[in-house]
């Protein structure tokens, strides 16, 4: 049995995929194995993991049609045996201690998730010139955990990845298939599983930026609920602790900026914009005052009193 199962999904990423499967393989920790879930590929993908099985046993490979990155990543959990559970998106790359030091904070810290810095990138000479550093690890309740990470301002994030989770802990827990913002959607509810959460303050996650990224895009109806999320996600923190819900409230804010910002004002998308508008309006000064507030927050905050028209046209403009 392998202690850690690495999930990989991959649809379409030919281009990336070695990066993505040596960089795994190159791990200074080796008792892993990894699930390649080919999410219906219409590209060479398929074939790059079929060489790369070839020469590493370690490497299990699933077929499925094409469900989406929540279905293939679930697809992975029914099937991992490790003892802990990572998932990596087959475009990034990882550290080669990410799985050490990630085993390390857990186990020294009796932490069931632990996390780590990222680090964006869009070319690999960007990595390379990153400097290895050794930094405390710091050990934090799931509540401050999730409020940190609401915040994104400083780890942990609610992304999947850049983190080592206790395999039991998805006992319970699977991501919603068919939806944008799926990591939004389900790790603020698997942090809050946790007893305790480590974070390792390195980069040891390497996050390719693309041009196409969700958050860069115009809203569809099915982007537009990520405001559905940040409002789910406020309910399900309410009653853990005034700041929690304040970190929630902020994340509230954001999503209602970004549904002003980056859908069009018709009827199509006009329940999400008046319901952003309001918390907009509910939130604004607790976000002005609020010293975890990102500076960008603070400034839509501020140019949100000079009414919605002008407010809209600023986010658009300058967002």
């Amino acid at each position: 049995m392998p202690e850690v199962s690495v999930i990989i999904p991959i649809y379409n990423t030919e281009q990336f995929l070695n990066d993505c499967l040596n960089s795994v393989l190159a791990q200074t920790f080796t008792d892993f194995e990894i699930i390649t879930v080919d999410d219906g590929s219409t590209d060479n993908s398929t074939a790059i993991v079929k060489q790369f099985a070839a020469k590493d046993n370690r490497i299990v490979i699933i077929h499925q049609e094409n469900k989406g990155l929540s279905e293939a990543r679930n697809t992975g959990i029914k099937v991992a045996r490790g003892n802990w559970i990572t998932f990596v998106d087959s475009d990034d790359m990882l550290d080669p201690n990410f799985l050490q030091k990630l085993l390390n904070a857990a186990t020294q810290n009796k932490a069931n998730i632990a996390c780590c810095d990222k680090l964006l990138f869009w070319g690999k000479a960007e990595i390379e010139r990153v400097n290895s550093t050794t930094a405390l690890t710091t050990t934090l309740s799931p509540e401050k955990a999730l409020e940190r990470a609401l915040y994104q301002k400083k780890g942990p994030d609610y992304s999947a990845w850049s983190k080592l989770f206790d395999t039991k802990i998805w006992q319970n827990h699977r991501f919603t298939p068919g939806i944008y913002f799926e990591d939004m959607d389900c790790i603020p509810q698997v942090l809050l599983e946790a007893e305790k959460v480590a974070f390792v303050p390195e980069p040891l996650y390497l996050n390719r930026r693309h041009d196409s990224s969700i958050l860069a895009t115009a809203y569809n109806r099915k982007k537009a609920e990520l405001l559905d999320i940040a409002e789910r996600i406020c309910t399900l923190v309410d009653g853990k602790g005034p700041e929690l819900n304040r970190a929630a409230h902020s994340n509230l804010f954001s999503a209602s900026c970004s549904i002003l910002m980056r859908t069009p004002d018709t009827n199509e998308f006009r329940d999400f914009r008046t319901r952003a508008w309001k918390h907009i309006k509910e939130f604004r000064l607790d976000t002005l005052f609020n010293a975890n507030s990102r500076t960008r927050n603070k400034m839509a905050a501020l140019i949100s009193f000079s009414g919605k028209v002008l407010f809209g046209f600023a986010l658009r403009r300058f967002g």
